[in-house]
């Protein structure tokens, strides 16, 4: 499963709705998300705690500070550090880190905004199909606010709540300890590595699928939390020599930032085998 990793960034800025729309228009299984809380309470779709590094120093606001619709209000430009670059044929090197490039359709004056998360599951419905979401909790306290939203939402079964915050995946595995899940909804975690004191997090936790860091785990690893009922999704490493181990480690979904460019290489190496 091809989850593009915060939206397609090489056709809109992180997070924003343009990015999602064009993540569902290259037919992609999944879309990971990051999400924040205004001060206000409202679910935010967007990775930091403030505005700096999205307005380009503009606005250096925190979220906290502000309310959604404030937040809403400020202009996310389409600039070149928001970009990431398609990796070239033939690949000669790793790819995956956000490069300062000015891409062939950059537009000075164009511009986007932030969303809440409400507005994000209005639009996940009207996309016409099962477009799988891992929606990461970047703070703690939002699990109240997000079951409001799940409650009247008719995506549930589509999303997989998880975070890579220690202190966030504990609040939330007793949040949803004590109170319950809605019906189809996942739980997910970030754990990158696998070691004693993640092994002790798994083995204690209510778990649909982890992550892992690119080149941390083997087929192995992959068939150790298959046989716990584990799906393992790969943390991104985007060059070819990845693609390849993950496809034949059988993991279930892979970050990439580059989704278009993978689903090239996969097409091409399905019909070399």
């Amino acid at each position: 499963m091809r989850f593009a990793h915060t939206g397609v960034t090489q056709f809109a800025p992180e997070n924003t709705l343009e990015a999602f729309r064009k993540a569902a228009e290259l037919g992609c299984e999944g879309i990971e998300l990051d999400i924040q809380l205004s001060g206000d309470g409202e679910i935010i779709v967007t990775h930091n705690d403030n505005l700096a590094y999205m307005t380009f120093e503009k606005h250096r606001d925190s979220l906290r500070d502000l309310t959604a619709q404030q937040i809403k209000a400020f202009d996310i430009p389409y600039r070149d550090a928001l970009k990431l670059k398609y990796p070239p044929y033939p690949w000669t090197e790793h790819f995956g880190g956000r490069r300062m490039i000015t891409p062939p359709d950059y537009v000075e004056d164009r511009v986007t905004h932030l969303i809440t998360f409400p507005e994000f599951d209005a639009w996940l419905a009207t996309v016409g199909y099962d477009l799988t979401v891992e929606v990461e909790f970047k703070c703690k306290g939002m699990c109240p606010r997000m079951d409001e939203i799940l409650a009247s939402s008719k995506n549930v079964s589509q999303y997989i709540l998880f975070s890579g915050n220690w202190e966030v995946l504990e609040e939330m595995q007793e949040h949803y300890r004590k109170n319950g899940k809605p019906d189809g909804l996942r739980l997910g975690a970030n754990i990158r590595f696998i070691n004693e004191d993640t092994m002790d997090f798994v083995n204690r936790s209510d778990l649909w699928e982890v992550g892992l860091n690119n080149e941390a785990f083997t087929k192995k690893d992959v068939e150790m939390f298959e046989s716990m009922g584990i799906k393992v999704f790969s943390n991104l490493g985007d060059y070819p020599e990845w693609w390849q181990a993950i496809n034949e480690y059988g993991v279930t979904g892979f970050k990439t930032n580059f989704p278009d460019a993978y689903t090239e290489w996969w097409s091409a190496w399905k019909k070399e085998k």
